[in-house]
């Protein structure tokens, strides 16, 4: 059990080290030297839980991708206004990309490995769709207008996300929630309808003696 135990403990660090090394450097770029010295251990027994670089990288992404569909699926179905969930949407991706360190190294290799092979992220499009489902029950209540389509503000968001991330100077992620929630507001906000105009007072009429 303390064999176990000190594996866990040791296989926990070292994602935890690759996580910070995917996210600064990405695939490419990675050094797994450099994982084993933050992990404090010898680049022999980071292999000895880890075979390759790839199988580093998939023990990320798997992990990513699987709570990037339960993040969605939990704002989707929840109890919130269609635009309220909108918005929650933005709000959820950026605080779990801003303190998660793992989370936000599966996005950066999943964005990486699909850019590499010409496609759009799987994730992606699974952002896509529950923008395009939000914004069609959105519309059927009326706070939306049908002037932004469910394509387009689909790939505002996923323009902001990636315009944002890759943006910020040296991976500091400490106004990113600020920077994509302000900004995917502000066109949720343009795309609602206007407030009724307030009719003025009419006066009444004056009897002439």
């Amino acid at each position: 059990m303390i064999k176990q135990d000190r594996a866990r403990r040791t296989h926990e660090s070292l994602l935890d080290a690759a996580a910070g090394e995917f996210a600064r450097h990405g695939y490419m770029g990675a050094n797994l030297q450099r994982v084993a010295q933050e992990a404090h251990m010898t680049k022999g027994a980071l292999y000895a839980h880890f075979a390759s670089k790839r199988l580093l990288a998939k023990a990320l992404t798997g992990p990513f991708e699987q709570a990037w569909r339960e993040l969605l699926t939990q704002v989707e179905q929840g109890p919130a206004a269609p635009t309220e969930k909108l918005r929650l949407l933005a709000v959820r991706l950026a605080e779990r990309l801003q303190t998660d360190l793992r989370f936000r190294a599966g996005f950066h290799l999943s964005s990486e490995a699909a850019r590499a092979q010409g496609r759009l992220p799987r994730v992606a499009q699974d952002l896509c769709g529950t923008v395009a489902t939000l914004m069609a029950q959105a519309r059927e209540q009326g706070q939306l207008t049908a002037a932004q389509d469910s394509e387009r503000m689909g790939k505002l968001l996923l323009a902001l996300m990636f315009g944002v991330y890759y943006s910020t100077p040296e991976c500091r992620m400490d106004r990113f929630g600020e920077l994509l929630c302000t900004a995917w507001w502000q066109a949720l906000s343009d795309a609602q309808p206007a407030p009724p105009a307030r009719q003025q007072d009419t006066p009444a009429p004056r009897h002439q003696a």
